[in-house]
């Protein structure tokens, strides 16, 4: 009961209709192979919000900017991100984005920058498969992106608020479960 208290309070905090309307766009530059300029915008909305006291939903945005990034050879965004996943114990989300962040970056040739990360953060191994599974089976299926921001929804990634709703981390709107 508590975490799903602290859950929406945190959700109720919602974006102001300029930073809703840059989240879109960063989300539809993201979808349409345009990912140095959704990088920016995903990148500006995360420091704003960082600076105005929402460092989680920040952390977050710096992840979709480090996403973004890594599609254009850059790893200055996941560390970023991975910084205020660790400062904010944000245990569940940090293994996720390192595994996948590494992993992409891998694949994109940027070694230089997998290593990086494994040096500062030491952080090691993939976590497992079966978690995302487990979710689903407990929770339902998601829509893969939030119907408000077009943010991508990971069934171990979002905030669970109840069985059948899930907080959008990007802009904190409400989504049902299919």
């Amino acid at each position: 009961m508590f975490r799903r208290r602290r859950i929406l309070n945190n959700m109720r905090t919602a974006l102001g209709d300029a930073q809703l309307r840059t989240l879109q766009q960063a989300n539809t530059l993201a979808a349409n192979g345009q990912p140095e300029q959704a990088a920016s915008l995903f990148a500006q909305l995360a420091v704003a919000l960082e600076t105005s006291g929402h460092p989680r939903r920040a952390a977050n945005l710096h992840a979709q900017a480090a996403h973004a990034y890594a599609d254009s050879q850059d790893e200055a965004h996941a560390l970023a991100a991975l910084r205020l996943f660790i400062r904010w114990q944000m245990a569940q989300r940090t293994p996720v984005f390192y595994t996948n962040i590494t992993r992409k970056m891998a694949a994109k040739g940027m070694a230089a920058s997998v290593a990086v990360l494994q040096k500062e953060f030491g952080l090691a191994g993939p976590v497992p498969a079966a978690h995302a599974a487990a979710e689903t089976a407990r929770h339902g299926n998601l829509p893969a992106a939030c119907s408000q921001c077009g943010g991508p929804l990971r069934s171990n990634e979002v905030a669970w608020v109840d069985d059948q709703t899930v907080g959008c981390i990007y802009c904190g709107a409400m989504v049902k479960t299919m």
